[in-house]
């Protein structure tokens, strides 16, 4: 399994909050494009393992990784973790319908029936909107 290390609010391995699309795609290589939902106003980033959101100026917003890889904050990981488990490595957490969220740390855990399936950090203010 594949570990990412990652700083919310910061960066997502190699990947800054704020970094243009194409200096992300010179990073990681080979992708497809897609839309992730009707309502999304730019088009994602696939690369496997993770998704990369940008906004209207094609700058990453946010980082949504999927469960073949381990995630570590501030050395922990927190995913793929128990939802007990995570709640305790990061305080800010609230549950909600779909898993976990901290609006402090944009970070969102999608973990229906608790079990965890993906991780997202966002720039800062992404679950403000």
């Amino acid at each position: 399994m594949n570990t990412i290390c990652a700083e919310p609010l910061k960066k997502v391995d190699k990947i800054e909050f704020g970094m243009e699309r194409d200096v992300v795609r010179k990073l990681y290589g080979e992708y497809e494009e897609f839309k992730k939902s009707e309502y999304s106003e730019n088009t994602t980033d696939d690369f496997g393992s993770f998704h990369v959101y940008y906004d209207e100026n094609n700058k990453c917003e946010a980082v949504e990784i999927f469960d073949d890889v381990e995630v570590t904050v501030n050395g922990e990981v927190i995913f793929p973790v128990k939802i007990e488990e995570a709640e305790k490595i990061e305080s800010s957490f609230v549950r909600d319908e779909e898993g976990l969220i901290s609006i402090e740390k944009s970070i969102g855990i999608y973990a229906p029936d608790e079990d965890m399936e993906s991780i997202l950090f966002g720039k800062k203010g992404y679950y403000e909107n």
